[in-house]
């Protein structure tokens, strides 16, 4: 490497060197190397450098002194570069070295380098001409000249090359762009790069070409500072600059060059630190300290500017095509290091993985999760949680029952384990365990109920007398319930040479072992398996096989076939054979096996069922099957003298069936008598009646059976009649006349029925009965008969009439039966009755319920011909127990056993016909010998939720699907996309999980930190079959060219694949597995026979794309196109495949493939064809051997790949190569074109940091801001998704809403991810938004870059990509800035649950800046205000409420610990009293408004509860507060002199409150009139609030014309003729301002008494003094008479009740001295607000009455209906644009008129836990009754939160609505999130927190049941 200052360039001065006098450090040749204590550098050091940002320094040596030096200097990185050929060897340039020149010196550096890394360069002409040599020599420099890295000098050409060299040969490579002195002719000379805007461009492009090449680091030289910094800010991978300015990650020089030994030119850049060699390691020592300390290279002295002109080009097209800001420029010296956030390396060891579960409230599974299958990866631990919501039906004593083993003992299916549920925080209760052991398991709830009962929800109290519900529910006693079985299923392991096999990557072929031959003489067939890409094997049964030599008709399946051995062996002998040719199979050949599994049936001549013929379904103990055996006997006697019959043994014709069928119907079914099997023999009937009517002790009819049969008439009373004399017991078709009465029932209902009394009357009554019963079952006979008829028609004409049948051609006979017998008879060893001997055959049947035993008792299919017989095969009968037959199951057990032992798993049989019992029992034992067993089965069920029953109980990995069942492309298209994957472009589902932990009870409670992910539900996994052992072939069914194109689309779908032995040989036909004897053919090279070059390739790829889970299937015409992506990475593997299905077109059409942003390379492409004139039986030869058809498997060339641009972008298209025509295929690797290959990992990363300075303030900005908010402070409104419409906030939040949906459901169809698609405005959106919000938080910049940063790497992926990496970006964003947010706000509550963590974000999102609205008249940038509720209040004089932000900040802010701004809140409205009162319109103090009587109290409980729960406490009190309006009445403007010239205490504001109402308020609102409010009237305006100290002491106020509280909707319609009248003017002593008056009261006078409030009291209006204990008595004395409704009306007259106006009874009135007398009796939610401030003002049985009448009248889903529905003006739905004359509703007036509010909810609940909680506590009960009631409690309250957690996390806003209409439904003029919605129940939660706490301790100390 030699420098670009030779031309053109001032030399500069040389700084003075340090270190001259030091002596010399060693000898030519010291005996020991220094510095042999310094760590090896690696790459991995390099890349901690880097993401450390230090910087990293690299020097070149040529030699092995100057190796030393480095080495022993402390540089990072020596280079060899070819520098070398100038400053050491004298050439003129660098081109003239040679590879032997760099070999020879890179050998001697390495000699030296004992620490440093060493990179040699590559010399010019050693990597330019080809990938091969550039692979050849790159190896050379590192074996021969000992190097650990190479460089090149290139930029994107080279691309290709380096990507050869990493990815092919395993090489590291260092790249190098700007001036490459080996071109430098080319580039001009020794200049300067990247001067122009142009040429940066371009050095942009290589070095992003060269990251993506693989490069690890990247050399910059000559070019200007800020090309530098542009391209060090856009990789990910370090820069070394020389010559490119300070802001690269590391600095290189040339040693010669640095020291002065070369005598040419000294580069502008090179600083001189010594002059020779004896100073050379102090010389490198400097400069190592020099970069590392960032002193060099110094910006201007050593580095280049761009022109004026053309930086400032640079600058804005950097900024806009990359949003990045560079640095100040030339002389600014700054280095960009201590900025960036690096990439963290990516862990090598997946997380711990824990599944979570959401189970229904009433603890079942979630029907979309009915088939859970736990995810696993290589080497990832996980387990699994059950979460359930506190409060849920089902999660009072939850406990999750498992069979899987929680305590690691043996797994048994019916032992189940319990666990408890856990409270996992306050809102939810969870179960979880770590999954170790794969295999089915199930699982269901247990849990304690409160039984419901009607008047639990409802008024049911009326008087003193009756039970009050709310309060007998705590104790009423729970009822256990559980839920219904479900099922989860765990994945075997599987693992193949030490590596693990995952299930897509299983490539399975199926072998019949007698056609293998000798088991001696597999092995080279199973080499050939193997050769062709196979990784397992499936081996129909090898047992010995039974009569028919069929291998499923196993004779001993306790021992192997003897053809398979060449001399008699003993069965443990055959078994160790057997497992050492699997052994050699597994390590020799790389592949498992599986075998199959035969259990419901056995050969009909097995020895065995000799000794056991209770072993199958005889006639003794399956006696219903009677019938059935006699038609069958029948049939076969029809066979044998069909001729003596006069009947023809051939059948030819459709005639000649139906002439047999009349035979059938004449001499089989006529002479049978079948019906008798049918009915009642009516004279036996008669006769046992009549003798039951003689006999002496009669029975009777009872009197209401009596009643019943006179009631009943016609059919009705004909079918009571046919079940009292039958009873309802099934009648078994096991004898004829079978079907008996009971004779004495019989009687005695005739005696009741008798006319005349007579016996003979009543049997002739009876007669007739009997008939008319008998008659259905003639019908039923009848109907029976023809239904057997047809089926033994159809079944002659298809074994007769069809040429592939075996019987065609055939006469009837005994042979060749008319149709196959259902039975078979044994010769039994002993002499048994006959009925054992007669056993059924197995079979099976179209479109039957497998779950159903069609021998059994209840099935009637034998008899009707319904079974289709395996004529071989006896069925077996299990029973449902090993009880039930134990021998038979013992039998199996021991089959089972030894398979499990030997093969790697099971393909079941049959599967859906064996009894599932059995087959769970047998699978059970297997996994006890083999946990990681596979299972396959094949079913045949029909229906999706059979199978699943099959899956979830028997624990089958792989359901086989067949290829073979598609009848064109477009159906083969379907089933490849049915069977796997999720589509491309499929959102990341790394989205779905969240850092959480695990806790370990098996080891301790230790806690194991990892992912918390939900667990999705999912098909059952598919092995997809192109051709099973049982399917006719291609050849047969298609064409023999198809077996290319189907085998290839089988082998791309995301999936297991199968094949069959035969399938890649092209055989002609189905071969049949009990008459064919031929055996495989011995293949020398099985990649040159039928299809076996493509397979191989074929299969291997199947297995090396199984992490490839996307996945496009496109149809068309005869073609199918797959395309299978790596979720991460983004390889790609795309075959299309032109099917060759009867009819197929050579010129199909069909349209090249556009693949945009992605590259292609060529795989393989192949086409099948048939030889001339080949028919299936022209490949068949006599020799024994199985041979394929006659065939070519010609190699095409490679498809056309091309690269084009249009308005979308890059784009390569595809064009076929020539002749591909049907039975062709190819397959093209993709990649995408300038992706960041760890682009997930990449944008997963370095969140946390940059939000780790956000404010809560910027934390608003960036999560939520309403379209108003941005408007108002940067000038923008939300985004607009066409289609979607406005998202609720600006913010990410806006975005989440929909993405929350989105993600978990892949719903790449929404209309956001179309629109991300379309363009990257939504990209732009979320960063440029940020950096204007850094202009009031600086700290968002850094959001606003890291975003940026994102933003430039997933606008390169092509468009069909963005939804998921926006997805993942913004969701990273967003739970980085959740985090950030939860750790700002340390209340003991926040973190609790999600759902408090959801109520805490709303805090953030009430809590932002604004330039119209803060909490004084100049407020700072930055300074946050409270908003009443989104989007309605939150900007100008609306945004502030008095009574909204007081009511809500107890909760917000103080349960948030969010001190500073609940403190700033107070004082800033506590600033603002004026006229006693603070204001309810804040307008930041510039105009207040005094409108509200109540606002002034909730900012006193504020204050109070400020001062319990801050760490200021009450120091408050003292703290001066600056007064907008000094002396408290007139009005000034807030720009006044006069303005905030005076300050009181908060102290003096509080005593100046209490003192303005004792002595009455009375003013007039400043400004009145219209322009203040356009509704009021005149009146309306005056202001007037009194104490009557006479009576009461309650605070009163207000009056018809104004609306002094929280309920103050003014009319506003003068159609309704309700302009200025206020719907709920509420004047009088209001019960809510009460209690809050009353807990001030109680609370100046306890800190008068403590001396810490220098008032006692206040003087009244009459002058007198009254102090704040006096005052206190007096409301408490007052209380209860004044407002409590007796139950009793005669109790009225002890309280000051009008018992004309009552409405309700039982509750607190709403008002006291009301002008309007009803209004006092109107039932609201006000209540439980004075309960919860001031609970001493009632009556604790009061209280408790009240509660359950608000709880049953009042309670909604979500909140509180504001007005009895009882109340004649209740009207609960809001609608503020009504425009009707009612005056009830019109334009809203009804806001507060039953609509529910959510707010109140909250108070009800504390009211609610503060008078049960007492209630509980003072009754005398044992500690087991208390703790069941303080549970009950808890729970019930939580219940009556699930609605409120469900909405928030459904609420497009992230918050709860200010109201809902009637039964919590949507009201569209609500805020969508309202500030005291979820204030209220944070202070809720706040406190149910100590119950809680009670709570868990008793539970703790309880025994489990």
């Amino acid at each position: 490497m030699t420098f670009c200052a030779a031309v053109g360039h001032k030399l500069l001065q040389r700084i003075p060197t340090v270190g001259r006098g030091s002596a010399r450090a060693y000898s030519a040749r010291p005996t020991t190397l220094p510095d042999e204590g310094r760590a090896k550098v690696t790459i991995r050091t390099i890349k901690k450098l880097y993401t450390d940002q230090q910087p990293i320094t690299m020097m070149t040596a040529y030699d092995y002194p100057t190796s030393v030096a480095c080495d022993r200097a402390g540089v990072d990185m020596v280079l060899v570069g070819d520098s070398l050929a100038m400053v050491a060897l004298g050439h003129n340039d660098t081109s003239e070295i040679t590879m032997d020149d760099m070999i020879h010196h890179s050998k001697a550096v390495a000699r030296g380098s004992r620490s440093s890394f060493l990179v040699t360069d590559l010399p010019f002409g050693a990597y330019q001409s080809d990938e091969t040599t550039a692979v050849n020599n790159a190896i050379r420099m590192i074996k021969e000249g000992r190097a650990e890295a190479i460089k090149l000098e290139a930029g994107r050409r080279a691309a290709p090359k380096i990507d050869a060299i990493v990815n092919g040969a395993g090489i590291p490579v260092v790249g190098h762009i700007g001036l490459t002195p080996q071109t430098a002719v080319a580039l001009g000379g020794f200049r300067v790069q990247g001067k122009s805007v142009a040429s940066a461009q371009a050095l942009v492009a290589d070095a992003l070409a060269l990251q993506e090449a693989g490069c690890f680091a990247i050399v910059l030289e000559a070019m200007p500072s800020l090309v530098a910094e542009a391209v060090t800010r856009l990789l990910r991978i370090p820069t070394i600059g020389i010559g490119a300015g300070p802001a690269t990650s590391g600095q290189v020089l040339v040693l010669s060059d640095m020291v002065g030994m070369f005598d040419r030119f000294t580069p502008k850049f090179c600083r001189s630190f010594a002059d020779l060699g004896p100073r050379m390691v102090t010389a490198v020592g400097e400069y190592n300290e020099a970069v590392r300390a960032g002193t060099f290279p110094a910006e201007g002295t050593h580095t280049y500017a761009m022109p004026a002109a053309a930086e400032e080009r640079w600058r804005t097209y950097v900024q806009k095509e990359f949003g990045l800001e560079l640095g100040p420029g030339s002389g600014s010296g700054t280095r960009l290091m201590s900025t960036r956030y690096s990439t963290p390396d990516q862990p090598d060891i997946p997380p711990f993985m824990v599944w979570n579960l959401d189970l229904n409230e009433d603890g079942t599974t979630p029907h979309d999760k009915s088939f859970i299958r736990i995810p696993s990866a290589p080497n990832q631990s996980c387990a699994i949680r059950f979460r359930i919501l506190i409060g849920s039906t089902a999660s009072i004593d939850a406990t999750l029952h498992t069979n899987y083993p929680l305590d690691g003992s043996d797994y048994q299916r019916t032992k189940f384990h319990a666990k408890r549920f856990n409270f996992n925080n306050q809102t939810e209760q969870i179960c979880e365990f770590r999954i170790e052991q794969p295999g089915p398991y199930q699982y269901y709830l247990s849990y304690k109920s409160i039984d419901d009962d009607d008047d639990d929800k409802c008024d049911a109290i009326a008087s003193a007398n009756d039970r009050n519900p709310t309060v007998e529910r705590i104790y009423r006693a729970f009822k256990s319930k559980r839920t219904p079985t479900a099922y989860f299923l765990v994945d075997p392991h599987l693992e193949l040479g030490g590596q693990p096999l995952p299930l897509d990557g299983i490539a399975l072929q199926s072998v019949s072992p007698k056609w293998l031959g000798l088991l001696k003489d597999w092995s080279p067939q199973l080499a050939a398996s193997s050769k062709l890409g196979y990784n397992m094997v499936h081996f129909i049964p090898m047992q010995q096989r039974g009569g028919s030599d069929s291998p499923y008709s196993l004779y001993n399946q306790l021992e192997l076939s003897d053809d398979l051995f060449d001399t008699p062996l003993k069965r443990s002998e055959k078994e160790v054979r057997l497992r050492e040719t699997l052994l050699e199979m597994n390590h020799r050949h790389k592949m498992l096996g599986v075998t199959d599994m035969v259990w419901n049936h056995t050969a009909y001549n097995s020895d065995w069922l000799r000794d056991h013929p209770e072993a199958g379904f005889n006639l003794e103990n399956s006696p219903h099957l009677r019938s059935a055996y006699e038609l069958d006997a029948a049939l076969t006697q029809f066979s044998r003298y069909l001729s003596d019959l006069g009947l023809d043994r051939m059948v030819h014709s459709v005639a000649d069936v139906d002439r047999l069928m009349d035979g059938v119907a004449t001499h089989v079914f006529k002479p049978l008598r079948l019906w008798q099997f049918y009915v009642i023999d009516v004279e036996a009937a008669l006769a046992s009646v009549g003798d039951a009517w003689d006999a002496t002790a009669t029975e009777q009819l009872d009197v209401e059976d009596c009643d019943t049969l006179v009631k009943l008439s016609g059919d009705a009373r004909t079918e009571w009649q046919r079940t009292y004399m039958l009873g309802d017991r099934a009648h078994a078709m096991g004898t004829r006349f079978g079907r008996t009465i009971d004779a004495g029932r019989t009687a005695a209902m005739l005696r009741a029925l008798s006319s005349d009394g007579t016996k003979d009357g009543a049997l002739a009554q009876l007669r007739a009965l009997l008939d008319l019963l008998n008659l259905a079952y003639y019908r039923e006979y009848d109907a029976d008969v023809a239904t057997a008829q047809k089926n033994i028609g159809e079944r002659v004409k298809y074994e007769r009439l069809d040429n592939g049948s075996w019987k065609f051609g055939k006469p009837i006979d005994d042979d060749y039966k008319i149709v196959d017998p259902l039975f078979t008879t044994v010769d039994t060893r002993e002499d048994v009755n006959d009925d054992r001997r007669h056993l059924a055959n197995n079979g099976w049947i179209w479109g039957g319920n497998p779950l159903d035993n069609f021998a059994g008792a209840q099935s009637k299919a034998y008899l009707l011909r319904e079974v289709i017989v395996w004529g071989d095969c006896v069925k077996l009968n299990y029973g449902t127990q090993p009880t039930d037959n134990p021998w038979l199951w013992e039998h199996m057990r021991q089959y089972t056993l030894g398979m499990a032992r030997a093969f790697h798993g099971f393909r079941i049989d049959n599967c859906h016909s064996t009894p599932i019992e059995l087959a769970e029992y047998l699978l059970d034992e297997a996994r006890r010998t083999n946990p990681n067993l596979y299972v396959i089965a094949e079913l045949f069920t029909g229906s999706e939720s059979t199978d699943r029953v099959f899956v979830q109980r028997l624990g089958i990995n792989s359901l086989i699907r067949e290829a073979m069942q598609a009848w064109d492309a477009h159906e083969m298209s379907r089933l490849a996309h049915r069977h796997g994957g999720r589509p491309i472009g499929s959102l990341a589902l790394d989205c779905l999980g969240e850092p959480g932990f695990f806790t370990d009870d098996a080891h301790g409670g230790t806690r194991i930190n990892g992912i918390v992910a939900p667990l999705s539900g999912s098909l059952p996994h598919a092995m997809f079959f192109d051709c099973t052992h049982d399917n006719e072939t291609p050849a047969q069914k298609r064409t023999m060219e198809d077996a290319l194109p189907n085998t290839a689309i089988v082998a791309m779908t995301a999936c297991a694949s199968g094949s069959t032995r035969g399938y890649d040989e092209l055989y002609p036909r189905l071969l049949n597995v009990v008459h064919e004897h031929r055996q495989y053919a011995a293949l020398d090279d099985p990649l040159k026979v039928g299809l076996g070059a493509a397979k191989a390739k074929i299969n291997r790829l199947h297995r090396e794309i199984a992490a490839f889970q996307e996945v496009h299937v496109h149809h068309e015409s005869d073609y199918v196109t797959v395309h299978r992506v790596h979720p991460v990475t983004r390889e790609g593997v795309l075959m299309v495949a032109h099917c060759a299905f009867h009819g197929a077109s050579e010129t199909a059409s069909f349209e090249n493939p556009r693949l945009y942003g992605t590259s292609a390379t060529a795989e393989f492409a192949y086409r099948l064809r048939s030889a001339e004139g080949a028919k299936p039986d022209s490949s068949s030869e006599d020799d024994g051997i199985l041979h394929g058809l006659p065939s070519t498997l010609e190699e095409l060339d490679a498809p056309g790949i091309s690269k084009h641009t249009d308005s979308r972008g890059m784009y390569t298209e595809l064009q076929l190569p020539p002749n591909f025509g049907p039975g062709s295929v190819l397959v093209v690797r993709t990649r995408l074109v300038d992706f960041k290959p760890n682009l997930d990992w990449k944008i997963r990363t370095c969140a946390d940091e940059v939000v780790a300075k956000l404010s809560l303030g910027a934390l608003n900005a960036a999560l939520f801001r309403c379209d108003a908010e941005e408007r108002d402070v940067i000038g923008d409104g939300v985004y607009n998704v066409p289609g979607l419409g406005s998202l609720s906030y600006c913010g990410i939040q806006g975005w989440i809403t929909h993405l929350e949906h989105i993600i978990p459901n892949n719903d790449l169809g929404h209309p956001l991810c179309g629109h991300l698609r379309q363009g990257n405005w939504a990209l732009d959106f979320v960063s440029k938004r940020l950096h204007k919000y850094a202009r009031v938080y600086p700290q968002l910049d850094d959001l606003a870059e890291w975003f940026d940063e994102r933003w430039a790497l997933v606008k390169r992926v092509p468009n069909f990509m963005v939804p998921r990496y926006f997805a993942l970006t913004m969701h990273t964003a967003y739970r980085a800035l959740v985090r950030r947010a939860l750790s700002l706000m340390p209340g003991d509550i926040v973190g609790r649950s999600r759902f408090t963590n959801q109520l805490a974000l709303t805090s953030v999102q009430m809590m932002g800046y604004v330039n119209s609205a803060g909490l004084r008249p100049t407020s700072s940038a930055g300074d946050c205000s409270m908003s009443a509720g989104l989007p309605h209040f939150s900007t100008h004089h609306m945004r502030c409420w008095g009574r909204d932000v007081f009511i809500a900040l107890e909760g917000l802010l103080l349960v948030t610990g969010r001190f500073d701004e609940a403190r700033d809140h107070i004082l800033a409205f506590g600033s603002t009293l004026k006229h006693g009162l603070i204001p309810n319109l804040l307008d930041s103090g510039r105009f207040p408004r005094y409108n509200a009587r109540d606002a002034t109290w909730f900012w006193l409980q504020a204050v109070q509860t400020y001062c319990m729960l801050s760490p200021e406490g009450l120091k408050l009190l003292d703290t001066p507060v600056e007064r907008r309006f000094p002396d408290g009445e007139a009005f000034v403007h807030w720009d006044s002199d006069v303005a905030y010239s005076k300050s009181s205490t908060v102290a003096d504001l509080i005593h100046e409150i209490m003192q303005r109402h004792a002595q009455g308020i009375s003013f007039r609102e400043w400004n009145a009139g219209s322009a203040l409010d356009s509704q009021m009237r005149d009146e309306g305006f005056n202001v007037d609030i009194s104490v009557d100290f006479a009576s009461t002491g309650f605070v009163s106020g207000g009056s018809q014309w104004n609306c002094g509280t929280w309920m103050d909707k003014m009319g506003s319609s003068d159609k309704a003729g309700i302009r200025g009248v206020p719907a709920t003017p509420r004047d009088g002593a209001d019960i809510e301002i009460v209690g809050l008056q009353k807990s001030t009261l109680r609370w100046l006078a306890e800190l008068f008494h403590q001396s810490i409030f220098a008032h006692e009291g206040v003087t009244t209006t009459s002058g007198s003094q009254i102090t704040y204990s006096q005052w206190d008595q007096l409301v408490q004395d007052s209380f209860e008479k004044h407002f409590w409704v007796p139950l009793d009306p005669s109790d009225d007259v002890e309280y000051h009740v009008d018992s004309t106006v009552v409405n309700r009874r039982g509750i607190y009135r709403d008002t006291y001295g009301s002008s309007t007398a009803w209004a006092d009796y109107q039932f609201r939610p006000n209540i439980s607000i004075a309960m919860t401030v001031a609970p001493e003002l009632f009556d604790p049985e009061h209280a408790v009455i009240c509660l359950h009448k608000i709880s049953s009248v009042l309670a909604g889903p979500l909140g509180m209906r504001t007005l009895d529905p009882r109340d004649m003006r209740y009207r609960p739905n809001y609608d503020n644009s009504n425009d009707s004359s009612d005056p009830l509703v019109a334009q809203g007036i009804n806001y507060h008129q039953g609509p529910e509010w959510l707010w109140p909810t909250a108070y009800y609940l504390r009211a609610r836990l503060l008078f049960l909680h007492k209630a509980v506590s003072q009754r005398q009960a044992a500690s087991a009754e208390l703790t069941h009631a303080l549970r009950t409690v808890y729970h019930e309250l939580h219940a009556n939160m699930v609605n409120l957690k469900h909405h928030i996390s459904s609420s497009s806003f992230a918050g709860l609505p200010e109201l809902t209409n009637r039964d919590g439904s949507y009201c569209r003029d609500s805020c969508e999130t309202q500030a005291w919605s979820s204030g209220c129940l944070l202070m809720a939660l706040h406190e149910m927190a100590k119950l809680e706490l009670i709570v868990h301790e008793a539970l703790a100390l309880q025994p489990a049941d």
